[in-house]
This record gives structure tokens, sequence and C-alpha cells, in this order.
């Protein structure tokens, strides 16, 4: 079945921020984040409010309890706005099996299996964002691991923080949870980031040690199964970001801001588009992203590369 370039227009209007969201929503890791939207490109102080309320013991005519009060912050964080272009020339397809799916005349307007490009093209998006992330990007905004650091505040991890295999998973993952602030220990949005690979080698080391907590009955989470570190309220997720990377951090997911300029105006879009001047199917992905985090104080990392 081929499609008709010419007639998506209409597509692209009504669903073209829907792909657009899929790609960059559907991270492991952003699912996890608080995501603000509607933000151009920039470097924005995002408001932040705390309020602090002690309790002491009554008596008449105390007036404001001591250390009352409301604290109004400001993180930076640097927004990029993100773009991908594609020309696809129809007619270098004329001579493969795909030459079946498309007209007879010399019309370039018909893309075959576009349905199934654009979804490669969403899963190499969604990758990108993943990437993003954590690493941010060169000459522009940084991402969580140059941001999570000892040096900017974070807590580093006990001991002697090193690469995980199946026989120091447990414990260098125990050891990192205990660096997170005690401030943020009870934080039900705890979640402890790593890569893939350390992410399969902590499974491992967990069924040998007869503490496995994947729970296979549950949904898929964001693409992760759900992994809890045994007796702990953290959750372990996996980020391709940190492919080929010993670098980890934990802390509450609820204190990081993933910036988006999704917000319904359809700035942001993937769409395919047919520019009858050159004779060429093109695609276009543009979207906004930033990362930052509130309070780092609170978070613990092995500050490995």
């Amino acid at each position: 079945m081929a499609f008709d370039v010419t007639g998506l227009q209409p597509y692209t209007d009504q669903l073209s921020e829907t792909l657009i969201s899929k790609s960059i929503l559907k991270t492991n890791l952003l699912g996890y984040l608080d995501q603000k939207a509607g933000y151009t490109s920039g470097t924005f102080q995002i408001n932040l409010v705390d309020s602090a309320l002690p309790v002491v013991q009554f008596d008449c005519g105390q007036g404001e309890t001591a250390g009352a009060g409301v604290t109004y912050t400001q993180i930076p964080v640097t927004i990029e706005s993100l773009v991908s272009r594609a020309d696809l020339c129809v007619e270098d397809l004329r001579n493969t099996y795909q030459s079946y799916y498309m007209a007879a005349g010399l019309d370039n307007d018909i893309i075959p299996m576009e349905e199934v490009i654009s979804e490669s093209y969403a899963d190499k998006i969604t990758a990108y964002t993943e990437g993003f992330l954590i690493n941010g990007i060169a000459g522009g905004a940084t991402g969580l691991k140059a941001q999570i650091t000892s040096a900017n505040g974070a807590n580093l991890q006990a001991g002697t923080p090193a690469a995980w295999d199946v026989s120091n998973a447990i414990d260098q993952a125990l050891d990192l949870y205990d660096a997170i602030s005690e401030a943020a220990k009870d934080d039900e949005s705890l979640i402890m980031v790593v890569s893939p690979a350390s992410y399969r080698t902590l499974t491992r080391a967990l069924v040998a040690a007869n503490l496995n907590t994947v729970n296979n009955a549950q949904a898929v989470v964001a693409g992760n199964e759900i992994l809890m570190l045994p007796g702990t309220n953290c959750e372990i997720v996996k980020s391709q970001g940190l492919t080929n990377s010993d670098y980890k951090f934990a802390g509450p997911a609820k204190n990081i801001i993933a910036a988006l300029g999704l917000n319904g105006d359809g700035g942001d879009k993937f769409r395919f588009f047919y520019n009858e001047a050159d004779d060429k199917v093109q695609f276009r992905a543009a979207f906004r992203l930033g990362v930052g985090v509130k309070q780092v104080d609170l978070f613990a990392t092995n500050d490995l590369s």
C-alpha cells in the first residue's frame, strides 16, 4: 500500500504533534521527571517555591513561629531548539522492490511505507532525546551527567566507586543509595539511573543472591521493568544515554525538571511534506528540550565517567 504525500497536509496538522510527543516523551528517563511545557529556547530561570513551617509548643502571644516563611529560588535551565531534516528522493526507489508500491508516472509525491519510515525516525529521535537528557549537546546545554556531580554539591558514594559486575553490583548500588541525602530518603520518586549494561548486571546479581525483585506481572513502565533496589524505595532506571558509561546517580526524580517546548500550539513538529520544486519528499522534526536539577545536594553520584 502506498501513501500519497500530497494528501498528508491535514494529517500533519492533526497528528504531527502527537508523533513528536511520542518521540520525545516516551524515553525511559523522561517519564520519571517533572515535565514543564511551553518554554522557548535560551537560558531560563525556572521559579521554585519552598516553605518552612516549624511547629513549637503553644504559648499565648508568641507571634510568628521562628523560622517560618516562604523561600523563592530559581534554577537556570538551558533549552535548546533542536531539529532533524532529511530529503528523500522517491525516484531512487524506482529500480528496487519498492517500485511495486509506486505510481507508474513520474510523480514523486508518493513515499512507500511511510508509516514504517515514520516509526523508524521516531525511534531515532527517542534515542537522541534520552542521550540529550544525560549528556546534553556539544557547545550547548549540559545534561544530568555534568550537573549531578560531587563538584556541584551532590553526595559522593562512600567506599570505592567502581564499575559494576555481578560480584559487587548490589553493594555498589546500596552504597550509592546510602549517599542520597537523608532529607530525600523517604521521597516516593527516588530513582537510580544506570546504563542498560549495569541494569542487567544488577539483575543478575540480585538473582544470584535470591534477591530479585523484578515483578513480571506488572506492566512495563516507561520502557523499564519495575526493578526496586531491595530494602529501599528506590527504583532502578536504565538509560540509553549512559551506554558504555559507568556513571550513575540517584535521588528524587521530582527534583529534576525537563523543560519542553511542547504546549499544544503545534510548535514542535514531526512531519513529511512534498517539495515540488526539488521533487523530493522532505522530513522535518523540530522540538525544544532542556533539563535542570532543583537541589543537587539531595542527590548521590559515583562520579565515574
